[in-house]
């Protein structure tokens, strides 16, 4: 039969699945006693083009997350840790392991053809795995966003805190955060809404799921909670999906079909070069940090920290942009704006000093320079339509006006505006120097 999105499941009575993975669950009791057609494969491996800027934001770091990295001996000290959520998950909403197994059963098919390679990659996994697997990671998730979400957002006891794996070494949440955001560390949305369903209150009225997973990344990239509760209109097809989506610019470029002028080519100037030309630089906090905007002189960014969470956030953003069509490519953008700004240390210490990058722990001005550039290098957009095509286009407009040139030239340095001012004084001087000699060649004619 078919259920309400045309997807055909079969009635399948309790199996094997079900009595496997409840012996290994009551296993690891013990030892912790003390989404078929090639447009719907969305689930993909990262591009090769961006694989050489930071490995430490491609692979992961401690948790594997769906098939991709599966199986990797660096990240399998964690997978008990994930046994250990789903317990909790299980005793915490009084629910039975069946119910989660024998709804992502139904779904196994669909959800397998939606990772790219499906056959050469899922072909060894059996039905049983395939479902342990989608089982154990959502609920993993899941109880994660529910332990942290209490812990940060509501009241808790702090003996809780010691009691909690995760909570009682919280150096693990930046690592988590970083590594459920990466393009190969992905589980389809619709798996782990499937499960939150099933394990959720409806009396105590819980956050639905894209809210509580907002939530956790709120925690490494702080926006007002009242925003993220008004993007429940949002279809993410993944976590890292979810996230790009929540940073949509809210106030795009008006369409110009006739602009007065068009970008000579696929740049504009350094933040050095710009200031030297009269631009002044001025950091803001709109809701997105993709908001930038330039009028009267003034190019306003908004202020972003750069750090391992936002660095793994960029490149992670700009290769999902690569693997499939989006709308708009905004992080890639993005990237190429700043990356124009930014050519050297000495673009990133001028930022800084203007309130408009932060550079995080373990960050520097220069490496902050090297990444953009080397971010800069692998981007590739159409300047005419994209979504600071304007911003491009008023930029260069402005540094080729006669007024950016003369005060590029004559005010940029102070041996110029110096070699101004005394031509000034000189002019004066001369200039009186003549008056007066007109004035004593007037006055001698009327003596005589």
């Amino acid at each position: 039969m078919a259920d309400s999105e045309g997807i055909t499941v079969v009635d399948i009575p309790e199996s094997s699945s079900v009595a496997s993975m409840q012996k290994k669950l009551e296993e690891k009791r013990k030892e912790f006693k003390t989404t078929t057609t090639r447009s719907s494969k969305w689930m993909y491996k990262f591009p090769a083009s961006l694989t050489g800027i930071s490995p430490k934001a491609i692979e992961p770091e401690i948790v594997s997350i769906g098939p991709y990295h599966r199986g990797q001996a660096e990240l399998s000290k964690f997978e008990s840790y994930k046994w250990l959520f789903l317990d909790g998950l299980l005793t915490r909403t009084e629910s039975k392991l069946g119910e989660y197994i024998d709804a992502k059963i139904r779904l196994e098919e669909p959800t397998r053809s939606c990772y790219s390679d499906h056959d050469n990659l899922l072909s060894p996994l059996s039905v049983d795995d395939f479902v342990e697997m989608m089982v154990l990671d959502g609920c993993f998730i899941i109880e994660l966003f529910h332990h942290v979400r209490n812990y940060i957002y509501d009241d808790h006891d702090e003996n809780d805190r010691k009691d909690d794996i995760i909570l009682s070494m919280l150096w693990l949440i930046p690592v988590l955060s970083r590594d459920l955001l990466k393009l190969e560390n992905q589980l389809p949305f619709s798996v782990r809404q499937k499960l939150y369903e099933i394990s959720m209150d409806h009396k105590n009225g819980e956050d639905p799921l894209f809210l509580l997973a907002l939530k956790f990344f709120n925690i490494s990239l702080p926006r007002p909670i009242e925003f993220l509760k008004s993007l429940s209109t949002l279809e993410g097809k993944h976590l890292l999906d979810l996230f790009h989506l929540s940073f949509r610019p809210t106030k795009p470029s008006p369409d110009d079909p006739s602009p007065k002028y068009r970008p000579s080519s696929e740049a504009i100037q350094c933040t050095t070069q710009l200031r030297s030309s009269g631009v002044e630089f001025k950091a803001y906090k709109p809701i997105s940090f993709l908001e930038i905007n330039f009028q009267n002189k003034v190019l306003q960014i908004p202020h972003i920290t750069i750090n391992d969470f936002t660095i793994t956030f960029f490149i992670n953003c700009m290769a999902l942009e690569q693997c499939r069509e989006y709308e708009s490519t905004w992080f890639t953008t993005y990237i190429a704006f700043m990356s124009c700004l930014i050519n050297s240390a000495r673009d990133v210490t001028f930022l800084c000093s203007d309130g408009i990058i932060n550079t995080g722990f373990l960050q520097n001005d220069q490496n902050v320079g090297e990444l953009f550039k080397k971010l800069g290098q692998k981007v590739s957009f159409k300047i005419r339509d994209c979504y600071l095509s304007q911003q491009f286009r008023d930029v260069e407009a402005y540094y080729s006006s006669h007024r950016a040139t003369f005060i590029r030239n004559y005010f940029s340095k102070p041996w110029s505006f110096i070699s101004v001012f005394y031509a000034l004084i000189l002019l004066v001087l001369t200039g009186g120097q003549v008056v007066m000699s007109i004035a004593s060649y007037i006055n001698d004619r009327r003596k005589n």
